[in-house]
């Protein structure tokens, strides 16, 4: 697991707290002397607060769906570094085993593997993108081995039709790429662009990984990744460099939320106050928080949202004005 992996599911643990303040009027109430019964004459001193009582909230879990398009073509048979018995396939195999099972409780896995005969047909996806599924994608790419051709853009197309069909997934759909060469099969890199743009259109972001290129032209891939969305290709060459790309890939999709629910109801909303590294944020503002009364969420905006999905916080503090209850 990648350290910014990590760092997310740190941030996802944090502990915040929700102060009820309690208000006491100082001792001798009034200034001066009243000079007659009318009551009115009696000023009250202001009151002070001296205690916070806790309410817990959480922070709420963003679960993306994955499509994993994985290239199982013949020469994804051939051995990564010359003079192995371990096939591009085989090293593939084990590095999306390792990642379904180290993100498989915050992600939704699907896999789509191509072709999907030894030669160039495709189907939909092997396996509907769910929760904890590693034995169900494992099970399928022990299924098969490495043969046929290349239809990527036919099998992107596949990816796209599956997404349509579902509901949106409004934390996020996304395709991860995974190729060892150039489209075959009549496919070409054009017509993968613009199934890859059309995913874009439906706010389907692309990654692109290209394995065991060596010295290879990617600018092709390349391509693909721009259009994609992420202007960046993922590339390795050995099984630790696809471990990492693949990590690198996991802590861009996999961000912490910046909606807390709260797990009680204060009293009066309006003396809400939301604090991130000492700094108190300003209500409704851009670059502040917003509260949802119906839903009881609190939802940081603009720069409080990317201080929290960068780690970039050491904690947020929730509390109550001093409204709370009088101690006599």
């Amino acid at each position: 697991m990648s350290p910014r992996t990590q760092s997310i599911r740190t941030t996802l643990l944090a502990i915040a707290v929700l102060g009820a303040a309690a208000c006491s009027p100082e001792i001798g109430g009034m200034v001066g002397e009243p000079d007659g019964p009318d009551a009115s004459d009696f000023v009250p001193e202001p009151e002070v607060c001296d205690e916070a009582v806790a309410i817990t909230f959480e922070q709420r879990q963003i679960i993306p769906d994955i499509m994993l398009v994985l290239d199982r073509s013949g020469s994804m048979g051939d051995p990564l570094v010359n003079g192995s018995n371990t096939s591009k396939w085989d090293v593939m195999r084990n590095a999306m085993a390792s990642i379904v099972a180290n993100n498989g409780d915050a992600v939704n896995f699907g896999l789509s593997m191509f072709p999907s005969n030894n030669n160039c047909d495709t189907n939909p996806p092997n396996v509907t993108p769910a929760l904890n599924n590693v034995g169900s994608i494992l099970s399928q790419m022990n299924s098969v081995g490495p043969n046929g051709g290349t239809p990527t853009h036919q099998s992107l197309r596949r990816a796209r039709d599956f997404f349509d069909a579902q509901p949106v997934n409004p934390d996020g759909r996304i395709v991860i790429l995974a190729t060892d060469g150039i489209p075959t099969c009549g496919s070409s890199t054009g017509e993968s662009v613009n199934v890859i743009q059309a995913l874009g259109q439906r706010s389907i972001k692309t990654y692109v990984l290209g394995f065991g290129f060596g010295n290879a032209d990617v600018s092709g891939l390349l391509e693909m990744a721009i259009a994609g969305g992420t202007n960046q290709l993922y590339s390795a060459d050995s099984p630790d460099e696809l471990n990492v790309a693949l990590d690198s890939i996991l802590g861009d999709v996999t961000v912490p939320s910046c909606e807390f629910e709260l797990q009680q109801t204060p009293a009066n909303a309006d003396d809400i106050n939301v604090v991130i590294n000492g700094v108190e944020l300003a209500r409704d503002d851009p670059n502040g928080w917003s509260y949802d009364e119906a839903t009881k969420t609190i939802t940081l905006n603009g720069a409080a949202c990317e201080s929290v999905q960068s780690g970039g916080t050491n904690g947020i503090e929730v509390d109550l004005g001093c409204e709370g209850e009088i101690i006599e």
